[in-house]
Protein backbone atom coordinates (compact mmCIF):
# COMPACT_ATOMS: atom_id res chain seq x y z
CA UNK A 1 0.00 0.00 0.00
CA UNK A 2 2.50 2.44 0.82
CA UNK A 3 4.29 1.93 -2.41
CA UNK A 4 1.39 2.26 -4.41
CA UNK A 5 1.12 5.77 -2.47
CA UNK A 6 5.01 6.78 -3.47
CA UNK A 7 4.16 5.87 -7.42
CA UNK A 8 1.14 8.52 -7.04
CA UNK A 9 3.22 10.92 -5.47
CA UNK A 10 5.92 10.57 -8.07
CA UNK A 11 3.35 10.63 -10.67
CA UNK A 12 1.63 14.18 -9.25
CA UNK A 13 5.00 15.40 -9.18
CA UNK A 14 6.07 14.63 -12.59
CA UNK A 15 2.58 16.05 -13.91
CA UNK A 16 3.15 19.23 -12.28
CA UNK A 17 6.53 19.16 -14.30
CA UNK A 18 5.15 18.85 -17.69
CA UNK A 19 2.66 21.45 -17.23
CA UNK A 20 5.04 23.86 -16.11
CA UNK A 21 7.45 23.01 -18.93
CA UNK A 22 4.90 23.97 -21.49
CA UNK A 23 5.10 27.93 -20.69
CA UNK A 24 7.49 28.84 -22.97
CA UNK A 25 4.85 28.44 -25.73
CA UNK A 26 3.59 31.76 -24.31
CA UNK A 27 5.45 35.21 -26.10
CA UNK A 28 5.76 38.33 -23.76
CA UNK A 29 6.97 40.27 -26.67
CA UNK A 30 6.00 40.81 -30.15
CA UNK A 31 8.13 40.37 -33.13
CA UNK A 32 7.31 43.62 -33.87
CA UNK A 33 8.53 45.44 -30.72
CA UNK A 34 12.00 44.32 -32.19
CA UNK A 35 11.40 44.78 -36.13
CA UNK A 36 9.30 47.67 -36.03
CA UNK A 37 7.48 46.73 -39.33
CA UNK A 38 5.61 49.75 -41.19
CA UNK A 39 2.60 50.21 -39.95
CA UNK A 40 0.92 50.49 -43.48
CA UNK A 41 2.07 47.33 -44.26
CA UNK A 42 0.79 45.76 -41.05
CA UNK A 43 -2.49 47.48 -42.38
CA UNK A 44 -2.45 45.95 -46.00
CA UNK A 45 -1.68 42.67 -44.17
CA UNK A 46 -4.45 42.80 -42.11
CA UNK A 47 -6.79 43.86 -45.08
CA UNK A 48 -5.25 40.75 -46.97
CA UNK A 49 -5.93 38.62 -44.40
CA UNK A 50 -9.40 39.43 -43.97
CA UNK A 51 -9.70 39.00 -47.99
CA UNK A 52 -8.55 35.75 -47.54
CA UNK A 53 -10.52 34.62 -44.80
CA UNK A 54 -13.92 35.89 -46.80
CA UNK A 55 -13.08 34.39 -49.78
CA UNK A 56 -12.07 31.25 -47.99
CA UNK A 57 -15.62 30.79 -46.26
CA UNK A 58 -17.66 31.77 -49.92
CA UNK A 59 -15.80 28.91 -51.62
CA UNK A 60 -16.66 26.56 -48.59
CA UNK A 61 -20.36 27.58 -48.11
CA UNK A 62 -20.63 27.16 -52.07
CA UNK A 63 -19.02 23.93 -52.49
CA UNK A 64 -22.47 21.58 -52.73
CA UNK A 65 -23.72 22.46 -55.10
CA UNK A 66 -21.00 23.99 -56.69
CA UNK A 67 -21.86 27.88 -57.34
CA UNK A 68 -18.53 29.45 -56.09
CA UNK A 69 -17.48 30.82 -59.13
CA UNK A 70 -20.75 32.85 -59.55
CA UNK A 71 -20.88 33.97 -55.72
CA UNK A 72 -17.59 34.45 -54.52
CA UNK A 73 -16.31 36.47 -57.67
CA UNK A 74 -16.50 39.65 -55.59
CA UNK A 75 -14.51 38.14 -52.65
CA UNK A 76 -11.86 36.81 -55.60
CA UNK A 77 -11.52 39.97 -57.14
CA UNK A 78 -10.83 42.01 -53.59
CA UNK A 79 -8.38 39.14 -52.56
CA UNK A 80 -6.15 39.47 -55.97
CA UNK A 81 -6.36 42.93 -55.30
CA UNK A 82 -5.36 43.16 -51.74
CA UNK A 83 -2.35 40.97 -52.34
CA UNK A 84 -1.29 42.84 -55.37
CA UNK A 85 -0.92 46.36 -53.31
CA UNK A 86 0.62 44.28 -50.63
CA UNK A 87 3.16 43.18 -52.94
CA UNK A 88 3.43 46.71 -54.57
CA UNK A 89 3.43 48.55 -51.57
CA UNK A 90 6.39 50.38 -50.59
CA UNK A 91 6.42 52.80 -47.42
CA UNK A 92 9.59 54.76 -46.05
CA UNK A 93 11.69 52.81 -48.94
CA UNK A 94 11.04 49.30 -46.91
CA UNK A 95 8.58 47.22 -49.42
CA UNK A 96 5.74 45.39 -47.82
CA UNK A 97 7.11 42.46 -50.03
CA UNK A 98 10.22 42.15 -48.23
CA UNK A 99 8.77 41.88 -45.53
CA UNK A 100 6.06 39.32 -45.45
CA UNK A 101 7.48 37.17 -48.80
CA UNK A 102 10.25 34.90 -48.74
CA UNK A 103 11.38 35.45 -44.97
CA UNK A 104 11.58 32.17 -43.82
CA UNK A 105 10.70 28.55 -44.84
CA UNK A 106 6.88 28.23 -44.29
CA UNK A 107 6.71 31.60 -46.22
CA UNK A 108 2.97 31.58 -45.02
CA UNK A 109 1.57 34.75 -47.13
CA UNK A 110 2.93 32.93 -50.65
CA UNK A 111 1.36 29.36 -49.71
CA UNK A 112 -2.32 30.72 -48.36
CA UNK A 113 -2.65 32.86 -51.42
CA UNK A 114 -1.52 29.69 -54.00
CA UNK A 115 -3.79 27.58 -51.86
CA UNK A 116 -6.74 29.77 -52.25
CA UNK A 117 -6.12 30.83 -55.21
CA UNK A 118 -5.34 27.26 -56.62
CA UNK A 119 -9.21 26.00 -55.61
CA UNK A 120 -10.54 29.59 -57.62
CA UNK A 121 -8.21 28.32 -61.08
CA UNK A 122 -9.36 24.12 -60.26
CA UNK A 123 -12.75 25.17 -61.11
CA UNK A 124 -11.83 27.17 -64.05
CA UNK A 125 -13.81 30.02 -62.51
CA UNK A 126 -12.36 32.61 -64.82
CA UNK A 127 -14.36 31.33 -67.77
CA UNK A 128 -17.32 32.16 -66.62
CA UNK A 129 -16.71 35.57 -66.98
CA UNK A 130 -15.09 38.11 -69.57
CA UNK A 131 -12.57 40.38 -67.86
CA UNK A 132 -12.31 43.90 -68.63
CA UNK A 133 -9.09 44.29 -65.97
CA UNK A 134 -10.14 43.29 -62.71
CA UNK A 135 -13.77 44.02 -63.44
CA UNK A 136 -15.75 41.00 -64.44
CA UNK A 137 -19.05 40.49 -66.31
CA UNK A 138 -20.53 37.63 -67.51
CA UNK A 139 -19.52 35.66 -70.49
CA UNK A 140 -22.02 35.65 -73.30
CA UNK A 141 -21.54 31.49 -73.46
CA UNK A 142 -22.50 31.57 -69.53
CA UNK A 143 -25.87 33.60 -70.30
CA UNK A 144 -26.93 31.54 -72.54
CA UNK A 145 -26.12 27.99 -70.70
CA UNK A 146 -27.95 29.48 -67.86
CA UNK A 147 -31.18 30.52 -70.12
CA UNK A 148 -31.64 27.34 -71.50
CA UNK A 149 -30.75 25.25 -68.13
CA UNK A 150 -33.88 27.36 -66.53
CA UNK A 151 -36.06 26.84 -69.07
CA UNK A 152 -35.44 22.82 -69.22
CA UNK A 153 -35.73 23.05 -65.20
CA UNK A 154 -38.95 25.08 -65.80
CA UNK A 155 -40.13 22.39 -67.85
CA UNK A 156 -39.60 19.47 -66.18
CA UNK A 157 -40.93 21.15 -62.80
CA UNK A 158 -43.95 22.41 -64.30
CA UNK A 159 -44.78 18.72 -65.89
CA UNK A 160 -44.31 16.87 -63.24
CA UNK A 161 -46.53 19.37 -61.08
CA UNK A 162 -49.43 18.39 -64.14
CA UNK A 163 -48.60 14.99 -64.74
CA UNK A 164 -47.36 13.72 -61.07
CA UNK A 165 -45.65 10.07 -61.31
CA UNK A 166 -45.79 9.64 -64.88
CA UNK A 167 -42.49 10.64 -66.28
CA UNK A 168 -42.93 9.27 -69.81
CA UNK A 169 -45.30 12.46 -70.65
CA UNK A 170 -42.48 14.48 -68.93
CA UNK A 171 -39.25 13.70 -70.73
CA UNK A 172 -41.58 13.96 -73.83
CA UNK A 173 -43.08 17.14 -73.22
CA UNK A 174 -38.76 18.60 -72.36
CA UNK A 175 -36.96 16.21 -74.77
CA UNK A 176 -35.91 19.29 -77.41
CA UNK A 177 -35.16 21.65 -74.61
CA UNK A 178 -32.76 18.97 -72.58
CA UNK A 179 -31.36 17.62 -76.09
CA UNK A 180 -30.85 21.40 -76.73
CA UNK A 181 -29.17 22.11 -73.48
CA UNK A 182 -26.87 18.67 -73.77
CA UNK A 183 -25.57 20.01 -77.10
CA UNK A 184 -25.10 23.17 -76.37
CA UNK A 185 -22.56 22.01 -73.23
CA UNK A 186 -20.67 19.51 -75.63
CA UNK A 187 -20.07 23.37 -77.66
CA UNK A 188 -18.41 24.52 -75.18
CA UNK A 189 -14.90 22.66 -74.75
CA UNK A 190 -13.22 20.97 -77.96
CA UNK A 191 -13.59 17.74 -76.14
CA UNK A 192 -17.34 17.60 -75.40
CA UNK A 193 -16.98 17.36 -71.61
CA UNK A 194 -15.65 20.30 -70.57
CA UNK A 195 -13.94 19.07 -67.04
CA UNK A 196 -10.71 20.67 -68.04
CA UNK A 197 -11.78 24.27 -69.77
CA UNK A 198 -15.60 24.72 -68.54
CA UNK A 199 -16.65 26.75 -65.38
CA UNK A 200 -17.50 24.54 -62.79
CA UNK A 201 -21.00 26.06 -62.04
CA UNK A 202 -21.82 25.15 -65.29
CA UNK A 203 -20.22 21.81 -65.00
CA UNK A 204 -21.90 21.20 -61.98
CA UNK A 205 -25.62 22.51 -63.21
CA UNK A 206 -24.81 19.95 -66.31
CA UNK A 207 -23.99 17.23 -64.58
CA UNK A 208 -27.37 17.60 -62.25
CA UNK A 209 -29.55 17.94 -64.77
CA UNK A 210 -27.75 14.68 -66.47
CA UNK A 211 -28.94 13.12 -63.29
CA UNK A 212 -32.06 13.87 -62.87
CA UNK A 213 -32.77 13.23 -66.60
CA UNK A 214 -31.56 9.84 -66.53
CA UNK A 215 -31.94 8.77 -62.85
CA UNK A 216 -35.15 10.19 -61.53
CA UNK A 217 -36.93 10.68 -64.98
CA UNK A 218 -35.39 7.57 -66.81
CA UNK A 219 -35.71 9.62 -69.75
CA UNK A 220 -33.01 7.85 -71.16
CA UNK A 221 -35.40 4.76 -72.54
CA UNK A 222 -37.16 7.55 -75.22
CA UNK A 223 -33.43 6.93 -77.01
CA UNK A 224 -33.22 2.76 -76.27
CA UNK A 225 -36.02 2.15 -79.35
CA UNK A 226 -33.35 3.78 -82.12
CA UNK A 227 -30.51 2.13 -80.28
CA UNK A 228 -32.18 -1.27 -80.37
CA UNK A 229 -33.16 -0.80 -83.94
CA UNK A 230 -29.41 -0.55 -84.56
CA UNK A 231 -28.26 -3.47 -82.87
CA UNK A 232 -30.32 -5.51 -84.56
CA UNK A 233 -29.47 -4.14 -87.87
CA UNK A 234 -25.81 -4.58 -87.29
CA UNK A 235 -26.50 -8.22 -85.75
CA UNK A 236 -28.32 -8.74 -89.27
CA UNK A 237 -25.60 -7.81 -91.06
CA UNK A 238 -22.95 -9.44 -89.34
CA UNK A 239 -24.46 -12.15 -90.26
CA UNK A 240 -24.75 -12.13 -93.61
CA UNK A 241 -21.78 -13.72 -94.67
CA UNK A 242 -22.04 -16.68 -93.11
CA UNK A 243 -25.67 -17.05 -94.65
CA UNK A 244 -23.99 -16.68 -97.70
CA UNK A 245 -20.98 -19.33 -97.36
CA UNK A 246 -23.91 -21.63 -95.91
CA UNK A 247 -26.27 -21.08 -98.98
CA UNK A 248 -23.50 -21.28 -101.46
CA UNK A 249 -21.83 -24.41 -99.51
CA UNK A 250 -24.99 -26.43 -99.50
CA UNK A 251 -27.45 -25.28 -102.02
CA UNK A 252 -24.71 -23.88 -104.62
CA UNK A 253 -24.84 -25.54 -108.59
CA UNK A 254 -21.21 -27.17 -107.61
CA UNK A 255 -23.50 -29.91 -105.60
CA UNK A 256 -25.08 -30.96 -109.37
CA UNK A 257 -21.20 -30.50 -111.13
CA UNK A 258 -19.78 -34.11 -112.32
CA UNK A 259 -16.99 -35.50 -110.22
CA UNK A 260 -14.10 -35.10 -112.17
CA UNK A 261 -14.40 -31.43 -112.08
CA UNK A 262 -14.93 -31.90 -107.82
CA UNK A 263 -11.43 -32.43 -107.97
CA UNK A 264 -9.37 -30.24 -106.07
CA UNK A 265 -6.22 -28.38 -107.55
CA UNK A 266 -3.82 -29.84 -105.38
CA UNK A 267 -4.66 -33.76 -106.52
CA UNK A 268 -4.70 -32.61 -110.13
CA UNK A 269 -1.37 -30.65 -109.96
CA UNK A 270 -0.52 -34.61 -107.67
CA UNK A 271 -1.47 -36.35 -110.89
CA UNK A 272 0.24 -33.58 -113.49
CA UNK A 273 3.66 -34.03 -111.42
CA UNK A 274 3.80 -38.11 -111.53
CA UNK A 275 2.46 -38.27 -115.06
CA UNK A 276 5.85 -35.64 -115.94
CA UNK A 277 7.89 -38.02 -114.07
CA UNK A 278 6.85 -41.19 -115.91
CA UNK A 279 7.25 -39.28 -119.40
Amino acid sequence: MFRNYCLLFILFLNFQHFTADVSFLSYPFSTGDILHHSEKCATLLHTFAQSASNLTMCSILYARPVRLCGECVNEYVNFELDYNELLETVDNGTSCKSIFMSRDRLDSVLEFHNGIVGIWEKGNCINCFEWDGAIPTISNDTKKFNKMYNETMECILDNLNQFGNNTDAVCEKCYELYVGLDEFYKTLSPDGIGVETVCMDVVDLMNTTRSVWSKNLDCCKLRRAPEVVFLCCTAVISILPVLFYLAMRYCGPIRDLPDVLKQSRFSQRFKRSVNGRLN
